[in-house]
């Protein structure tokens, strides 16, 4: 199968030279030099040249400096790199197709070869970026072996947990290091799934922790001040439970100044009754209500049982025969769901755990959250079971966790050539070869 110049990807020839993967190891300049490739140097993914401190025979010659890749030695001018002087210290331009001759800024000629590849190589790399079937490299999965897979997957839920970890660093940040405001904001995040995280992390911003904290001893008013700052009692009819919302929550929203959010701001199409706003936002006051300070709950807890039974609330009595203002319902108590509690465990206290650890220098933290990432069970949605239905089988939040990971960072985006699964796969179809 042939492929035009124009489909193809830099990164595809980045990927054959930092890895050696050449169809033809005698290479050649266009004045018939010989290169002898003794380091093709370190993948530069900022400005500058491709590959830095790179080291190479050319001719009789040793020579250390930088490389350039492109498709076409015309694209060093099309880029300005003539013009630059970060690039006087190429070495060597490698290229697809040698079109015309290439010179620094300070007028030296650069060498130039030709790249060539295996199709075979290529033809896959293209498969994997334009299959819609996920993951792209289903086809080849065989040639991984299962210890090297399943080792692999930690690394990338660490590396999954770094990224969350990332974004508390900006929310502890925005608190002023409150670890309780930071926890609090972040509970909220997670408190619906993703439906409304949004919302619930702007009601967060809107109704502080330290505010909530005056009132912990008064249920109802936690409640009134919750659905009131959410604006959802703004809309609720006038009953005898919604009338002493209202006018508990006017007299304190004056007194502590707070905002009110727009009731359109929060999403009840699509969602389970159990998952309404409204119901959330009675748990979460029920939660609040009970612990106090919840932070202080969870650091205390020895292990994962101890945890999972602090989110065992239910709602006040008005919830048990409601799900939204104003129409009754058939009794029910409302508890937070089984999956409901892992996405808070998993998205919420481990990595609030792991960043407490890592900021104070006390690693029973990080330690004890990877122990829990490992000990709660995996996760169910469609990117673990695309993953199921190649026959692999997963028994950890960890393994799942490092599949969003590999999904979000690697697969969607076609980062084939970065994954360290993509590189293994290509790693083997090249010893299969040979």
């Amino acid at each position: 199968m042939c492929y035009k110049f124009s489909v193809m990807k830099e990164d595809f020839l980045h990927y054959i030279w930092a890895n050696s993967l050449l169809k033809n190891r005698e290479l050649t300049t266009y004045t018939g030099k010989k290169v002898e490739i003794l380091q093709p140097g370190s993948y530069n993914r900022d400005a500058g040249p491709d590959f830095f401190n790179a080291r190479l025979r050319i001719g009789d010659v040793i020579l250390a400096g930088n490389i350039e890749i492109h498709l076409k030695s015309s694209d060093w001018y099309r880029h300005g790199h003539h013009k630059d002087k970060a690039y006087n210290n190429v070495i060597l331009s490698v290229v697809r197709e040698d079109d015309v001759r290439v010179y620094t800024q300070g007028k030296a000629e650069v060498e130039c070869i030709e790249l060539e590849y295996a199709d075979y190589l290529y033809n896959e790399y293209l498969y994997m970026r334009n299959t819609m079937q996920q993951p792209a490299c289903y086809r080849r999965l065989e040639l991984l072996e299962d210890p090297w897979f399943y080792l692999t997957l930690q690394s990338l839920a660490i590396e999954r947990l770094e990224r969350k970890v990332n974004d508390i660093r900006k929310i502890l940040f925005q608190t002023k290091n409150d670890w309780e405001e930071c926890f609090y904001r972040l509970l909220c995040r997670y408190w619906s799934a993703n439906v409304n995280s949004d919302s619930f992390y702007q009601l967060a911003l809107y109704l502080p922790y330290k505010i909530l904290l005056r009132y912990i001893d008064r249920p109802y008013l936690v409640e009134a001040l919750l659905l009131g700052c959410s604006g959802l009692l703004e809309t609720a009819p006038d009953e005898p439970y919604t009338s002493n919302l209202k006018k508990e929550f006017q007299y304190f929203r004056k007194k502590h100044k707070l905002w009110r959010m727009q009731p359109s701001q929060w999403k009840f199409m699509r969602i389970r009754p159990e998952g309404f706003p409204t119901i959330r936002l009675a748990l979460l006051a029920a939660l609040l209500c009970r612990f106090g300070r919840l932070l202080s709950a969870v650091l205390q807890a020895s292990s994962l049982k101890e945890v999972i039974p602090l989110f065992d609330v239910q709602t006040s009595v008005y919830w048990e025969t409601h799900y939204i203002f104003g129409k009754e319902s058939p009794y029910k108590v409302k508890k937070l769901g089984e999956e409901s509690r892992k996405i808070i465990l998993i998205n919420a206290i481990i990595p609030f755990l792991f960043i407490y650890g890592k900021e104070r220098g006390e690693e029973k933290w990080t330690e004890k959250a990877l122990d829990w990432l490992e000990e709660t069970g995996p996760e169910n949605n469609y990117i673990v079971r695309a993953w199921e239905k190649q026959g692999f089988v997963f028994d950890s939040a960890m393994q799942t966790q490092a599949l969003i990971q590999l999904r979000k960072v690697y697969c969607d985006p076609h980062r084939c050539l970065q994954c360290r699964i993509g590189k293994q796969i290509f790693k083997n179809l090249c010893l299969g070869s040979q």
